[in-house]
């Protein structure tokens, strides 16, 4: 069977119009034209596909079936079509990054906004996934490539750290810990432990540490966003421990955050595919995502 794009687009606009007339107009065509593409799909398939009068078009059985099945097909083909012309240019395009909403709250929003300054043509759009799912987010071709927390190594995926995060206490203004500058990890023995679940990707390197330091809190409460950890550290409810770059997501003035000694971090990354290269503009924004972090260090190390 030998059915092309523009047979098939042709029937969709008469199919949508009910005239062969406008069906031309709509495509920048001549009436001709989708007539004869519309008889040639018709030969192919051997089926007739509308009822022509002198006054209207309509439907047969086999034409609405065929509507049904293949014109929202022939919307999302043309749109593909559209994003690869437009990823073959590193400044053009779409590109998808999945991320869990932990990230979402924390770095990313000024990593995002950088990246269209530099590259305004370029549409960027996050996918919110719990820890795991961002990793088979990528796998699946779902999205161009994520970022992620700690991701556990893998095969099939290409992991480059982004970002290295130490983590943090996060005390009530009036604790009697707060007026230090620095915590040690023995200092949350018996005491409510606040961290994030397993969806962040950070519950494993907080309970890491607190097994090799030898602490053991009173409570270890999970939750699933630093909001919940800040309000209920606020209230004089636990301790939490968190990236330090938590306190983006917006602290509440009830709370004080202090560096944990020896120090403990947990590594953002950027993570893709192994066996699939990344699209130009994919490579542009990842490349704009290192630069950032680069100059970041840079700044730090200077201060």
């Amino acid at each position: 069977m030998n059915v092309s794009l523009p047979q098939l687009k042709a029937f969709a606009a008469v199919a949508r119009q009910k005239s062969f007339t406008r069906a031309a107009a709509e495509l920048g065509l001549t009436q001709s034209a989708i007539s004869r593409s519309v008889r040639e799909l018709e030969e192919e398939i051997d089926q007739r596909l509308f009822d022509r009068t002198t006054r209207q078009v309509e439907l047969t059985d086999a034409g609405a079936h065929l509507s049904q099945r293949i014109c929202h097909l022939i919307e999302e083909v043309e749109q593909t079509l559209r994003e690869s012309h437009g990823t073959a240019k590193p400044s053009q395009g779409q590109v998808q990054i999945a991320t869990d909403p932990v990230m979402s709250s924390m770095c990313v929003p000024s990593w995002v906004a950088s990246c269209r300054g530099a590259w305004p043509g370029i549409g960027i759009t996050l996918r919110d996934r719990p820890h795991d799912g961002v990793l088979q987010s990528v796998r699946s071709g779902e999205v161009d490539f994520g970022i992620a927390s700690n991701p556990t190594p893998c095969d099939d995926l290409y992991c480059e750290p982004l970002c290295v995060d130490p983590l943090h206490a996060v005390l009530p203004a009036q604790h009697p810990l707060a007026a230090r500058e620095s915590l040690g990890w023995g200092e949350l023995a018996d005491a409510t432990v606040l961290t994030l679940d397993q969806h962040s990707g950070v519950q494993p390197a907080v309970e890491r540490a607190l097994a090799t330091y030898h602490v053991r809190p009173g409570t270890l409460q999970v939750l699933g966003h630093f909001a919940a950890i800040f309000g209920m550290v606020a209230m004089g409810l636990g301790i939490g421990v968190v990236p330090s770059r938590a306190q983006a997501s917006g602290m509440a003035p009830a709370a004080v955050l202090r560096p944990l000694r020896p120090q403990v971090t947990s590594t953002v990354m950027l993570v893709r595919r192994k066996s699939r290269s990344l699209k130009p503009n994919a490579a542009a924004v990842w490349d704009n995502l290192r630069a950032q972090e680069y100059d970041q260090s840079l700044l730090k190390k200077v201060g």
